[in-house]
């Protein structure tokens, strides 16, 4: 006979063992000596709301108080902060400060009895989220199921990827200083590719580097991060656009204009405006195409946690991190569902949690992004990273940030005709300056001015 699975049973014995190794913790930390210091090692395990007991949750963070202000957090202490605070009845008096610290684990047991605080935590995060996804399918119908599944499947890769910091990102700055001065003997090939020589150059992309590709409507944002896409493709390194703005009828028609170097114009109109000419050079250039490694994902409600997804899988499928192409980063969601945020807040969270999915994952990310009006009322018309609209907190998390301009735009006459400046105004790995470029936005594109007259 098959023995019956007892769930109330398995979870009260869940519940019983993060109740002691919650304890046993607790108990180290108020147990604490001059010669072993409990708090430091729980501390770079746990995060706030890890704790199962909310009054377990409350001494923690009284004794994380009192060691930030480097006093005693033995019983004493810990109970006149916590009386300090109001918060004494709460968690039971002295009494229960007692039976805790007369629980506590040895010195060399915190770091394994952490460890389970954090685990069990994130067990429950794992079991909530799926009671989320049984709600979520109990309510859609047949037409949702595939954002079902995406929304579902983000979450759970932002739960996996909601780890504690490894031993290995925190240390004494000498331990890994032999590992990097071997390092250095070795050119370090850069992680992506724009395609740009003069470009290339100064922006070395790394992985885990955020990129902000912003400028005014109509300055070439997509026909910049779209050929940066086809190079880095074009260089065998697997490459994902998220496009937010273009559908993919659009998108495929600007990359075959790109390519086959077909008029943009001709592929928008479609039938006879494509000629036999056209046609042979798109034939030439689609089994190049056809074999890219490059994704693309026209999601149109796109978060930070189906970046994440994307990139995971396809870091599974070849091996190695994307480049990856946002455009435009103002259009995308947060993971928060929370209609009450403003476009600043929204734009800050999503920034924030790109640069955490960059760093997690060694990719490089690409962001498009809108600039505010400052810029036309400027002489010159010249754009700065304090125009980047809806938030600074791009500005702050940007790795570069690479601003579109063209005096073309603003004087149909201008002797730049033609010219596009790349400006360079952020660059934490070289220097900043400003690239003339020629941009070709019949063919939807912007090449190097060396290329400008060049065929292929």
């Amino acid at each position: 006979m098959t023995d019956t699975l007892d769930i109330p049973a398995q979870q009260a014995a869940a519940e019983d063992a993060s109740t002691e190794a919650e304890t046993a913790v607790l108990g180290a930390c108020l147990m604490r000596t001059p010669d072993h210091d409990p708090v430091v090692v729980a501390a770079e395990r746990l995060r706030d709301g890890e704790w199962f007991h909310p009054h377990h949750e409350t001494i923690w963070r009284a004794i994380q108080a009192l060691h930030g202000r480097s006093k005693p957090t033995g019983v004493p202490m810990v109970e006149a902060e916590l009386r300090r605070s109001g918060d004494l009845g709460k968690v039971g008096g002295v009494v229960r400060l007692s039976q805790i610290a007369a629980q506590a684990c040895t010195s060399v047991e915190v770091g394994h009895y952490a460890d389970l605080v954090h685990g069990y935590a994130r067990l429950r995060r794992y079991q909530q989220a799926l009671v989320r996804g049984m709600q979520i399918a109990r309510q859609a119908g047949p037409a949702a199921v595939t954002d079902a599944i995406t929304a579902h499947q983000a979450e759970l890769e932002h739960l996996e990827a909601d780890t504690t910091a490894g031993d290995d990102l925190f240390g004494r700055f000498g331990d890994h200083l032999g590992e990097h001065l071997d390092g250095l003997e070795t050119t370090v090939e850069a992680s992506a590719v724009t395609g740009l020589t003069d470009l290339d150059q100064v922006l070395k992309l790394r992985p885990g580097n955020v990129i902000v590709v912003a400028g005014r409507p109509a300055m070439g944002k997509s026909a910049l991060t779209l050929g940066v896409a086809l190079a880095n493709a074009e260089s065998g390194r697997p490459t994902l656009v998220h496009s937010l703005e273009m559908g993919r009828s659009e998108v495929t028609n600007r990359v075959l204009s790109n390519r086959a170097r077909v008029g943009l114009h001709h592929l928008m109109e479609g039938g006879k405006a494509v000629t036999e000419d056209d046609w042979t050079r798109i034939a030439r250039r689609l089994p190049d195409l056809t074999a890219l490694p490059l994704w693309m994902d026209y999601t149109p409600r796109v978060t930070p946690g189906l970046v994440r997804s994307r990139i995971k899988s396809l870091i599974r499928q070849t091996g190695r991190a994307p480049l990856v192409i946002i455009d435009y980063v103002q259009l995308m969601y947060t993971d928060q569902r929370n209609n009450r945020q403003s476009a600043y807040e929204r734009v800050s969270d999503v920034s924030r949690e790109i640069k955490i999915i960059a760093e997690e994952t060694g990719a490089v990310i690409i962001c498009c992004a809108q600039l505010n009006r400052g810029s036309e009322h400027r002489d010159g018309k010249r754009p700065q990273a304090s125009d980047l609209r809806d938030s600074g907190q791009l500005e702050q998390d940007a790795s570069a940030i690479l601003l579109l301009h063209r005096d073309d735009a603003y004087e149909p006459h201008s002797p730049r005709a033609g010219e596009s400046d790349l400006i360079l105004a952020k660059n934490r790995n070289g220097p900043t300056c400003t690239i003339t470029a020629a941009h070709q936005f019949h063919y939807a594109r912007i090449r190097d001015m060396a290329s400008e007259g060049v065929g292929d």
